[in-house]
């Protein structure tokens, strides 16, 4: 009586079309879809990766802390600075530079315009810059120097030694003064390049 009752329940099984079937086809992959996702996927990777770099290389953003950059910055302007620029030269002349005065790694960064560079020897005299005896030719309007500081004598700059000013040279705490004094490219965070937002 047992076996007749499974064998009934048995055919019904299998009679049904829903029901369990073991013979039923397996569904084939798609090797379309799946190249597909698979180079969606590298290609966001990608994307994120290089937004990553750039990002670190170009978007680093330091503050304007003070008035001694104005006119050509002011006062919490927010600044870009380009991290990667001195990786593969050296801080020219006019560059506007960010760096850590002194080594101070808990000093907020410092934002200031090279002036003079490694081998150079520069003198403030008159209120006026010279650079190997040389009238340094300012590219923008700046006031006559008040205070030359350590720049009353002419000082000639060792190897890896950057001489750095303010644009307001009359209010900026610089390369003039012992508490700042001469720039280290270990210091130098980056070139700035652009006031963010633009």
């Amino acid at each position: 009586m047992f076996l007749s009752i499974r064998r009934f329940f048995g055919r019904k099984l299998f009679r049904k079309k829903d029901g369990l079937n073991f013979r039923r086809r397996r569904r084939k992959i798609d090797f379309e879809k799946v190249k597909y996702l698979l180079v969606f996927a590298l290609e966001l990777a990608l994307v994120i990766g290089l937004a990553y770099v750039v990002v670190l290389s170009f978007g680093k953003q330091v503050e304007c802390s003070n008035s001694s950059m104005e006119p050509t910055y002011q006062t919490s302007d927010i600044l870009l600075v380009n991290t990667i620029a001195y990786k593969f030269s050296e801080p020219q002349q006019s560059d506007v530079i960010a760096f850590k005065p002194k080594a101070n790694v808990n000093a907020s960064y410092s934002v200031k315009r090279v002036i003079a560079t490694p081998g150079d020897t520069i003198y403030i005299n008159n209120g006026r810059i010279y650079i190997n005896d040389t009238l340094y030719k300012e590219n923008l309007e700046v006031e006559r120097i008040e205070n030359p500081g350590i720049a009353a004598t002419p000082i000639t700059l060792m190897e890896d030694e950057y001489f750095v000013l303010g644009d307001n040279r009359n209010s900026s705490e610089d390369s003039r003064y012992e508490s700042v004094g001469f720039v280290a490219s270990e210091d130098i965070l980056g070139r700035v390049w652009m006031r963010y937002p633009f």
